[in-house]
């Protein structure tokens, strides 16, 4: 079995070569590197296989655009194949936010930008064979191809970024619960998210952040579990305030 490096020196030439060791950020001796902006407008518009746009991702988000980063999280999205992708599409997410990972104006737009409805002819034949449930759900929107791929720590980590950035203004958070509604049926995490979402304050959604989810944070955040109650009922939301389970 040949090292990923080994594979790219045997199979690519020149500068897809240089641009996929680039992608991954391996040193070559004596070689000049792809400028990011070139590393960009290729990953965006060439024939670079998806793997390495995976592995470059990190290296061109801090030039990229709102349209190119949601370009890109299309890529992740849609070439899914494991955990990674996800933990690549969430890094795309919240790259969007400050150092302190405070809600930004970016974040807010690219969040409204993945919540409207996509139809994209060249993802839907390059995605693998899949039930007309799942094209149908990849069809609306991104943020709802995620909420149905995401798993495990991937699907936690989109849901925080739900509910941390959904506050941005009304139709955003209209949107994001309208999304969520679906799993909150069966998902005790993504009940609690659209409770969060649901709360009007956003100070209290702070609060929730700063103390990380921790179980007595919750417990005792009373605006939560008043949106909570209202939106899934008195048992639902019992059960769930004395639930012993971290959620983080």
């Amino acid at each position: 079995m040949l090292s990923l490096r080994e594979e790219i020196s045997q199979e690519l030439e020149d500068f897809e070569k240089l641009l996929a060791l680039r992608c991954l950020n391996i040193a070559i001796a004596d070689a000049v590197t792809v400028p990011t902006s070139e590393l960009l407008h290729i990953m965006l518009k060439g024939n670079l296989d998806d793997e390495y746009i995976r592995h470059g991702i990190t290296t061109v988000l801090p030039i990229a655009s709102i349209t190119e980063k949601h370009d890109l999280a299309r890529k992740m999205l849609y070439a899914f194949a494991n955990a990674s992708y996800g933990d690549a599409f969430n890094v795309i997410c919240w790259s969007c936010l400050d150092v302190a990972e405070n809600v930004t104006v970016e974040a807010a737009r690219f969040l409204d930008k993945i919540t409207r409805p996509t139809n994209n002819n060249d993802a839907n034949t390059s995605a693998a064979p899949s039930s007309p449930k799942k094209i149908k759900r990849s069809s609306e929107s991104l943020a709802a191809r995620a909420l149905y791929l995401l798993t495990g720590s991937q699907a936690v980590r989109f849901l925080q970024f739900l509910a941390k950035v959904a506050h941005f203004n009304k139709s955003i958070q209209t949107r994001v619960l309208a999304h969520l509604a679906p799993y909150a049926d069966n998902y005790e995490m993504h009940r609690l998210a659209s409770a969060i979402c649901a709360v009007e304050d956003f100070s209290v959604v702070s609060k929730v952040f700063d103390k990380c989810f921790t179980i007595a944070t919750l417990q005792t955040c009373e605006p939560v579990w008043t949106q909570y109650k209202s939106l899934f009922g008195e048992v639902k939301s019992f059960n769930a305030m004395n639930e012993d389970v971290e959620v983080d």
